[in-house]
């Protein structure tokens, strides 16, 4: 009995070391599957906070943001989440000691790129029914370059446009230069009438209005030097600024460009050989003022002897006529000033007209182009909240100048976006927000519009996006013009018609070239004026597209508005949102997409007042610390899960919920 007594023992310490190694072994998987299933708890707790998506900002902009109002709800709401887990009567007892949000991102945030980064990720599916040819990296290069060459000749143009005005007013100096020297030859004439007569006191009264005439002349000749200085130092200043447009610019279109800027100074070489001849009527003029005041003198004298005079005896008679003729014969030997050079515009009335045509792209462009019965809309937006506001009130949105003195935005999209990524974003403008309309409903505005310029009225974001458009289109039509001789020639024609055949040759093609800019203007007036009213424009014209010739160009500078063109095409090209898309893609950048913000906050809350996209959030980072129960080393499955009741341990779980695809947890 001794014997099966020690037997027994040996077999109970056996089977009491395989019960606890067994007991190990399932603990150590009950561990790990209490860790799966934290995980789980964790990551479906997640899913579901994040699936509390604002359901109007999705059903009308695809854009996903979890609205909240503090971070304590966002844990209490995780927090119930995770109640069903921690609560259920399974193999894996456990309490959330501690549920916090370690992290938010929201849609505001980082420069707009988490709000972009969604647009593009839902974009991926949007663009399954898109149909445009020009969607590939290719054509948005292409794209891009006609977006700058045709700003950037639409800047040069600019330039030598008013270059073309200041010429033209130096030739209207040395106009009044010429009108006082007429002036001073009639009044001459009439005095040397006066001395025929002979009528004294009338030929000293000519006489002194003639030397008022001359006194005009070093002011005149100071007005000239003024303004052909002013050009001198502007034509300077272009050459510099042209040198800079160059890199926009292809081969071709920089060697037109460069051939009409080089006849700028050629003028400006010319002029001053004519500056040396027109100074030199400053001292010839007091030369004559102080003859003619001699003259004054001699007719002075013989108006006294005459007034003086005393017959000696009845018979005796005064011969004024021979008194006179020392007068006479010295006021023939007036050296009468001319202007010995060429200058001047002959044809002031055509001149004119296409100066009115310059001058439409400013101040009551919009009413031009605007088709026949619309209605503009004259909505103010509260832009007091909206995220662009907020964003310049925290300091974001830096602005510095660039070469054309337009501000730039220093964000994190500028440049950063591939023209791919910036050609979808556009699309998307296109598709989700709202453009110009003949007549916008009670509520609605210039959604596209606002995007584009920024303005708070509702009119000027429109006046704005058609001037765009118009110096867009300016640029396009003068590259044409630009390319096709038969149109420089008209050009030429018509500029030899207003300087006149003796004109100097330089000015010609000074005004021929301001011609063509204007004829640019005019095209691009009548363009945007067929987006408005629904039709296509190319982008790039043939001569089948152009509607407008010279004859229209003069005809609308007479009447003051647009007419219409003849040709102009099948209608083919493309529409005002196919534009629009081109403005945004071009001029895309930080500031635009935070507009894009402001109008789904200023739209949302109609529907729910107070609404803000600063309140919503793509991304949450959360952290949860558990406590759990080593089940196999304790009183009971069900008893106390208190770390101070038997084997307790705590587990730290982090979960990243994201509304981004190519999110990345930290």
């Amino acid at each position: 009995m001794c014997r099966k007594g020690e037997i027994t023992v040996f077999l109970a310490m056996i089977l009491f070391s395989v019960c606890a190694l067994l007991c190990v072994i399932v603990e150590s998987a009950r561990t790990a599957g209490a860790r799966c299933y934290l995980r789980m708890a964790v990551d479906s707790s997640a899913d579901s906070l994040m699936a509390q998506y604002h359901r109007e900002l999705w059903n009308k902009y695809r854009i996903l943001g979890l609205e909240y109002d503090k971070t304590e709800t966002l844990e209490k709401e995780f927090r119930e989440f995770m109640r069903p887990y921690m609560e259920a009567g399974n193999w894996y007892p456990m309490k959330a000691d501690q549920i916090r949000i370690t992290d938010m991102t929201g849609l505001t945030q980082g420069d707009g790129r988490y709000f972009e980064q969604e647009i593009l990720d839902y974009m991926k599916y949007g663009l399954l029914d898109m149909d445009w040819d020009e969607l590939d990296e290719a054509g948005a290069g292409e794209l891009l370059v006609a977006w700058k060459e045709g700003n950037s000749v639409n800047r040069v143009s600019e330039l030598y446009s008013a270059h073309s005005r200041e010429a033209v007013r130096v030739e209207k100096a040395l106009e009044i230069i010429n009108s006082t020297l007429l002036a001073q030859r009639e009044r001459w004439e009439q005095g040397k009438d006066c001395l025929e007569q002979p009528d004294g006191g009338r030929f000293i009264s000519q006489a002194n209005k003639m030397i008022r005439e001359l006194e005009r002349i070093p002011g005149q000749v100071k007005s000239y030097e003024k303004r052909a200085d002013e050009l001198y130092v502007k034509l300077a200043n272009s050459r510099e600024r042209f040198l800079e447009e160059t890199s926009d610019l292809s081969g071709d279109v920089r060697a037109a460009l460069e051939e009409e800027i080089s006849q700028y100074e050629s003028y400006a070489a010319q002029d001053g050989q004519r500056r040396r001849e027109v100074e030199a009527l400053t001292n010839l003029s007091r030369d004559r003022i102080q003859w003619i005041g001699d003259v004054i003198n001699m007719a002075e004298e013989v108006m006294e002897y005459i007034s003086n005079w005393e017959p000696e005896d009845e018979d005796d008679e005064l011969d004024e006529a021979a008194l006179w003729q020392p007068v006479r014969a010295r006021w023939s030997q007036y050296g009468m000033l001319l202007l010995g050079v060429e200058f001047g515009v002959r044809d002031k009335e055509k001149e004119g007209f296409l100066e009115q045509v310059g001058n439409m792209a400013g101040k009551g462009m919009l009413e031009l182009v605007l088709p026949e019965g619309t209605v503009v809309s004259g909505t103010d937006l509260r832009l007091s909240g909206t995220p662009s506001v907020q964003r310049k009130t925290d300091g974001g949105g830096l602005k510095e100048k660039d070469r054309d003195g337009d501000s730039q935005s220093t964000g994190f999209l500028t440049g950063a976006r591939t023209l791919i990524q910036r050609l979808i974003i556009g699309e998307y403008d296109i598709r989700f927000f709202k453009g110009f309309k003949k007549e916008m409903q009670k509520g609605e505005f210039y959604e596209l519009e606002y995007i584009i310029h920024g303005k708070k009225k509702d009119k000027d974001n429109l006046s704005g996006v058609a001037a765009r458009l118009v110096a867009f289109r300016e640029g396009l039509n003068l590259i044409h013009i630009l390319s096709d001789s038969g149109k420089r020639q008209e050009a030429r024609s018509l500029a030899l018609t207003i300087v006149g055949g003796t004109g100097i040759l330089p000015l010609v093609s000074v005004v021929a070239f301001f011609i063509m800019a204007v004829w640019a203007l005019g095209e691009a007036l009548l363009d945007v004026r067929c987006l408005l009213e629904g039709k296509k424009v190319p982008v790039f014209k043939t001569v089948s597209d152009w509607k407008l010739d010279l004859a229209g160009l003069l005809e609308m500078g007479r009447s003051g508005s647009l007419i219409d063109g003849e040709g102009g095409g099948d209608g083919s090209g493309i529409d005002y949102e196919g534009y629009l898309r081109i403005l945004i893609f071009g001029g895309y950048d930080t500031d635009l997409v935070y507009r894009m913000m402001d109008v789904m906050q200023i739209v949302t809350a109609r529907k729910q007042p107070g609404f803000s996209l600063e309140n919503c959030v793509c991304t949450v980072n959360a952290e949860a610390l558990v406590s759990g129960k080593h089940v196999f080393f304790s009183n009971g499955v069900w008893k106390s899960r208190g770390p101070e009741d038997g084997y307790a341990y705590d587990t730290r779980m982090a979960v990243a919920g994201s509304y981004l695809e190519d999110y990345k947890s930290p």
